[in-house]
C-alpha cells in the first residue's frame, strides 16, 4: 500500500506567486527512462562518470513516462508515480533522496493519478482536480536541474521545481539550486530556481515561489501573498549560507550517482539490503559494512537498507524484529554511526549525516514512523569545536519527527509531527507534536 500523505485542504531555518501554469498537454520527458533494463544505473551502459543511479528499493510506476537526466541520485524507497497523462522528469545534478514520494498528480480521492479508474464527471481527466492558472494546468510534475529533495519530502503535480522566474534568467554561474528540506511538500505549485522550502514547510496549489525566497519551517504557504511579503512571516530572502549549503548537499550527491554505480558494477549484491557505503569520495574514503553487536555483517536479502560504518548494540536478529519497513540508515556520508539498543522502530526511518559529522543514538530509544535523525555539526560555542548529533537515552522519538544538529537529553520525548534543529535540550524535555524549535527555543508551530 502506498505511503499516506499529510496534505492541508486549503536546516536551521536553512532547511526551508503567479499560478501553475503547464502546457496544454503533458508532454512526454525525454531523457533515461528507469526501465527494468536501466535500474539500479541509468542508461545502463552509460559512464560511471555520468550514470544515474537508483537504490534498489526505489520504486517507479510507469518508467517509461518518467526521464532522469544524467548524474541524478534516487535514495532508499523513494516512490515516483508517473502515468501518460502526469510524467515526471528530473533534471541534471538532482537528487530524490530517502523516503521521497513523488506523485506526477493526485486524484479527487486523494490517490495517485495513475490509481484512477474512473471519470465521474466525462472530462476525460479522470475526475482529477487540478489547478489553474492563466490556462488549464495539466498534471506533471517538472524537477529542473540542481534540485535537492531531502528525506520525506512529497511532491504532487501539477508542480514545477527549479523552474527559470519570470523576471530573473537563469544564472550560468550557477547558484540556482532549490532546496526541499526534511519532510516538507510541494502541493500543486511552482518554484522558481533558487528558492527552497524548510523542513516541514510547504507550498500549496496555485502558488508560485519567487526567486530568492524561502519557505520558514512549518510554515503552510497557501495564498501568493504569503509567498510574496515576509513580513507575514511565513517566508524569508534566501542568504550566501543557503547557496554554500546547497552547492555542498549537491556535490556528495552527484558523487553517490558516480560511487553507486561503481559499486554495483564491482558486485550488484552490493547495493541491496545491509551492505557497504561506496566509500572513494572527498568525504568518506573506505567503503565500511555495518556491525551488529560487534560483528561486521553484510546480508543483501533484507528488507531495510542499512549501509557503512553504522555501529549497532543489538544483534542483527534483534534488531529485525523490533525494526519496521523501509528503515533507510546510511553511513556513505557522515560517519560513524554509533546505536544503543533499539526498543522500536517504526516504519519510514532515516538516519542521515552531513559529510564529517558523527551520530550517536543512546539505548532504549523509541522510534516512531517516518522519523528523521540527521547528524551535523552545532556550534555551540563560536571559535569551539562543533558539537555532535546525539539522542540520548530512554528517547521518544513520536511520529514523523525529525532531529537535526542537535543533542537531545535522556528521557526526552519529541512530538508528533515536530522538529528539533541546532538545539540542545535538557533530560526530561517534552516537545509538544507539531512545535519546530531552532536554537533552543520555539520558532513556531507545524501550520499543515
Amino acid at each position: 500500500m502506498r505511503r499516506t500523505l499529510a496534505a492541508s485542504g486549503a536546516a536551521s531555518a536553512l532547511l526551508l506567486t503567479g499560478l501553475v501554469s503547464l502546457s496544454a498537454t503533458a508532454a512526454e520527458p525525454e531523457g533515461c527512462h528507469p526501465t527494468k533494463e536501466n535500474r539500479p544505473v541509468c542508461q545502463a551502459g552509460s559512464s560511471a562518470e555520468t550514470a544515474t543511479f537508483l537504490d534498489s528499493t526505489a520504486k517507479v510506476e510507469e518508467p517509461e513516462h518518467i526521464s532522469l537526466a544524467e548524474h541524478v541520485y534516487v535514495g532508499p524507497f523513494a516512490e515516483l508515480v508517473a502515468d501518460d497523462d502526469a510524467p515526471i522528469s528530473v533534471g541534471d545534478e538532482s537528487n530524490v533522496q530517502d523516503n521521497v514520494l513523488i506523485l506526477g498528480a493526485r486524484d479527487d480521492d486523494g490517490d495517485s493519478a495513475g490509481d484512477s479508474d474512473s471519470d465521474d464527471d466525462g472530462d476525460g481527466d479522470g475526475g482529477r482536480e487540478t489547478a489553474r492558472g492563466e490556462g488549464h494546468a495539466e498534471p506533471g510534475v517538472e524537477i529542473g536541474d540542481r534540485v535537492i529533495l531531502a528525506h520525506g519530502v512529497s511532491v504532487i503535480g501539477p508542480a514545477q521545481i527549479g523552474v527559470e522566474g519570470n523576471d530573473i534568467p537563469a544564472d550560468p554561474a550557477g547558484d540556482q539550486e532549490v532546496f526541499l528540506s526534511f519532510s516538507s511538500q510541494v502541493d500543486g505549485a511552482v518554484l522558481e530556481r533558487n528558492t527552497g522550502v524548510g523542513a516541514l514547510g510547504r507550498v500549496g496549489p496555485g502558488v508560485r515561489l519567487r526567486s530568492g525566497f524561502i519557505v520558514l519551517p512549518g510554515k503552510n504557504v497557501t495564498t501568493q501573498t504569503e509567498a510574496d511579503d515576509p513580513a507575514l512571516g511565513k517566508v524569508r530572502l534566501i542568504n550566501e549560507a543557503d547557496v554554500a549549503f546547497n552547492e555542498a548537499v549537491i556535490e556528495v550527491n552527484t558523487a553517490f550517482a558516480r560511487e553507486y554505480t561503481r559499486l554495483y558494477r564491482d558486485n550488484p549484491s552490493n547495493v541491496r539490503g545491509v551492505n557497504f557505503d561506496p566509500g572513494h569520495t572527498e568525504f568518506n574514503h573506505d567503503r565500511d559494512l555495518p556491525s551488529f553487536a560487534g560483528q561486521e555483517k553484510r546480508v543483501p536479502g533484507f528488507r531495510n537498507r542499512l549501509i557503512g560504518d553504522l555501529n549497532l548494540i543489538d544483534t542483527f536478529s534483534r534488531f529485525s524484529s523490533v525494526s519496521g519497513a523501509r528503515i533507510s540508515l546510511r553511513a556513505d556520508e557522515g560517519e560513524p554511526f554509533g546505536v544503543g539498543s533499539v526498543d522500536r522502530m517504526g516504519d519510514d526511518v532515516v538516519f542521515h549525516a552531513l559529510e564529517e559529522a558523527d551520530l550517536v543514538v543512546g539505548d532504549r530509544v523509541e522510534y516512531g514512523d517516518k522519523v528523521v535523525v540527521h547528524g551535523g555539526g552545532r556550534v555551540a560555542v563560536a571559535g569551539e569545536p562543533e558539537e555532535p548529533t546525539v539522542v540520548g537515552d530512554d528517547v521518544v522519538l513520536e511520529d514523523e519527527s525529525i532531529v537535526f544538529r542537535s543533542t537531545i537529553g535522556d528521557g526526552s520525548v519529541i512530538g508528533q509531527r515536530s522538529v528539533v534543529v541546532g538545539s540542545e535540550l535538557a533530560p526530561g524535555t517534552e516537545v509538544p507534536p507539531r512545535t519546530v524549535i531552532i536554537n533552543g527555543v520555539k520558532f513556531g508551530d507545524v501550520e499543515w
